[in-house]
Order: structure tokens, then C-alpha cells, then sequence
């Protein structure tokens, strides 16, 4: 059973086109419904007990939001002090986005708004050397740098001390990171495609417009990143081997 945290909404209309974040990696990781658990911890709606989540699940994914880290919500800290005692079980975590910064945050590194600004759209990613034998990234190594989608305010400024760089972008400094041996942040969205990508720009085309960007232009630079698109599902094969080995 893989358990997805989900933290907020896409914007409307990815939302009618393709669905709720939940569905954007059910789809990626090739799960049935039966094969996972979703809980909208935005909703307020409770996390399972920690002692039956370690003995049932394989793996737990946290999506991306709209919400912000330093606003420090209530469902937030609840959500990040379950993470703290699951994380004591070994089951390994994925956070994407917001997820990748609420791990950051509460392993003791710093999110904040990022000082180069917005990053959106199509965002290239270079490995760092640890990827190359990281679990979950080594495979997709074969070429020095790849696309990935991103949508983001806030980032993580400062990495916790016990986090491995694995990768990096012109506007982050920190795009891939593990940490506790089976913990991944990823800042951009793997469950993403061009399609949904164009959604999330004209959506923010008038706040991308302001901030002296052009939407045209980004939506032209759009392509497919299937690499990002396939460490869902490489994620899903390492949790079911990982939970092989208890």
C-alpha cells in the first residue's frame, strides 16, 4: 500500500483535464486504486497511526501546493511530526515540490522564497556527482543533464546536514536531494506533462506578467521530460524492494 499525502490542489483547470495530484501519480507509478491510500492533510482529514502505517505500507509520496512552508499551518506541523516518527520505521518517503520542501524543513534545513524568483516551466536539471549512484536517480544518469518541470515560489535555502545533493538547476540550488538513507526531496514535478505544465502557466500568466516573464515564450520551450516522469515509477520498485527485505 503506498500512501499519498496530498497537499493541495492543481489549479482548476489541470485539475478538470487530468485530475487531482493524487491521480497525476497514481497514473506515473502504475498503482490501482486498491494499491494506495490518499489522505488530504490540507483538508484536515487524519494521517493513519504510525505503528500500522509502518506494518502496512510500502512507500509514501507528499505532492506539491499552493500553500507555503514558512506559513507554518497547523495541518503542516501535524503533517511534518508524523513524517518524524514514520521516518524511525524505514519507509521510504518521496516529497515533490512542497513536499520536497516540507522534508527540508523539518529535518532541520531552511525554506524561504527563493531570491532569483519564480521558477517556472521547463527547468534543466544537472546531476551531481552523488546521483550517479544514488538509488533512486542512478539510472537516469546517462546524460550529465535533463528537463524537468518545475512550478515554485519558495525553495529550500539551506539543505538539513544529514542531506545528499543530487542534482541542481539555474534557478536551484538544491532541484534533488536523499536524506535517511530513504528519503528523496525532488523540487520539481516528476508527475507532470507539457500539457499539464501550459495549464499551470496560463493560469499564472498574469502574476508571470508582472514579474517580467513571458508565458508565450515558456510554453514554446515546453518538451517532454520522461526521465523525471520515470522515477515515480522507479520509486514505487525500490519501496516494493525495500519492503521485500523486512
Amino acid at each position: 500500500m503506498f500512501l499519498i499525502i496530498q497537499t493541495g490542489e492543481p489549479v482548476a483547470s489541470a485539475a478538470k483535464a487530468f485530475g487531482g495530484f493524487d491521480h497525476m501519480f497514481t497514473q506515473a507509478m502504475k498503482l490501482a486504486d486498491q494499491q494506495t491510500k490518499v489522505v488530504n492533510v490540507h483538508h484536515q482529514q487524519p494521517l493513519p497511526p504510525v505503528t500500522q502505517a509502518a506494518q502496512t505500507l510500502t512507500g509514501i509520496v507528499i505532492t506539491g501546493s499552493a500553500a507555503m512552508v514558512t506559513e507554518q499551518a497547523d495541518w503542516l506541523l501535524r503533517t511534518q511530526h508524523w513524517l518524524t516518527d514514520i521516518m524511525a520505521h524505514k519507509v521510504p518517503i518521496l516529497g515533490v515540490c512542497f513536499g520536497h520542501q516540507v522534508l527540508a524543513d523539518l529535518l532541520g534545513g531552511r525554506v524561504d522564497f527563493n531570491p532569483l524568483g519564480r521558477n517556472m516551466g521547463l527547468s534543466e536539471m544537472l546531476f551531481k556527482t552523488a546521483a550517479m549512484t544514488d538509488p533512486l536517480l542512478k539510472d537516469f544518469t546517462q546524460k550529465e543533464r535533463i528537463p524537468t518541470f518545475a512550478s515554485h515560489l519558495q525553495v529550500a535555502i539551506e539543505l538539513p546536514q544529514t542531506a545528499t545533493l543530487l542534482g541542481q538547476c539555474g534557478h536551484d540550488a538544491h532541484h534533488a536531494f536523499r536524506a535517511e538513507d530513504r528519503v528523496w526531496g525532488l523540487q520539481f514535478h516528476p508527475e507532470w506533462n507539457v500539457d499539464i505544465t501550459r495549464h499551470y502557466i496560463l493560469a499564472r500568466a498574469e502574476q508571470l506578467q508582472q514579474e517580467g516573464l513571458d508565458p508565450d515564450d515558456m510554453i514554446a520551450a515546453l518538451r517532454p521530460c520522461p526521465q523525471a516522469y520515470a522515477m515515480l515509477y522507479k520509486f514505487r520498485q525500490l519501496a516494493e524492494q525495500y519492503r521485500q527485505q523486512i
